[in-house]
């Protein structure tokens, strides 16, 4: 059975974008890469950009469940949650479409920007993981009472939002920046033993 031409430009998109980056990559090299003629990419592809987007989620995504797989949730909340930081910083450093994030300006805001348009990142499995966690931690009195769901989650989404403007903090301190500001929220939701 014959692979989709979809596929197998995505195949080769993923392929290339690994070895040579966004700004390397072209659609000629792509098309040349899966064996197609440029025309057929325009069938199912309006630009480089949209390919990079649909690319880097799939890689972003199965990298999330890895990591999820692998967080030891018998852990404190504030040790799972930097295990957690780190294995996404770690990941994204290891891999060059993830890693498109933190080092090109420009392929940060492409994301953004095609993120807009989606439902956003409270779908996802992350948040998912999220929403259970901080449940289970609040019910066992690991997290506070006082403070609601809505706010605790809300805490979280700063991450979210901090992650958005790394440009603007400054790249270099960035991951340890990240991690100091997720111990602060958890040390902020935690009950005082």
């Amino acid at each position: 059975m014959q692979m989709d031409k979809q596929q197998v430009l995505f195949n080769a998109a993923r392929t290339l974008f690994l070895e040579h980056g966004f700004k390397k990559t072209n659609i000629a090299a792509i098309t040349k890469q899966a064996n197609v003629a440029v025309g057929t990419f325009y069938k199912y592809y309006d630009s480089k950009e949209q390919i990079f987007y649909e690319v880097y989620q799939a890689e972003n995504e199965a990298a999330k469940h890895r990591i999820v797989s692998q967080v030891n949730t018998n852990q404190s909340p504030k040790d799972i949650i930097k295990q957690f930081i780190k294995a996404i910083i770690q990941t994204s450093e290891q891999n060059a479409i993830l890693a498109e994030w933190y080092r090109n300006t420009e392929v940060s805001q492409l994301i953004m920007e095609y993120d807009k348009n989606k439902d956003g990142w409270q779908n996802s499995f992350v948040y998912s993981f999220l929403i259970e966690n901080i449940q289970r931690w609040r019910e066992i009195g690991q997290f506070r009472q006082d403070i609601d769901m809505e706010t605790t989650l809300a805490l979280f989404n700063a991450l979210v939002v901090v992650d958005n403007h790394k440009e603007e903090i400054g790249t270099g301190n960035y991951p340890q920046m990240l991690e100091i500001l997720a111990d602060m929220i958890v040390d902020g939701l935690s009950t005082k033993e």
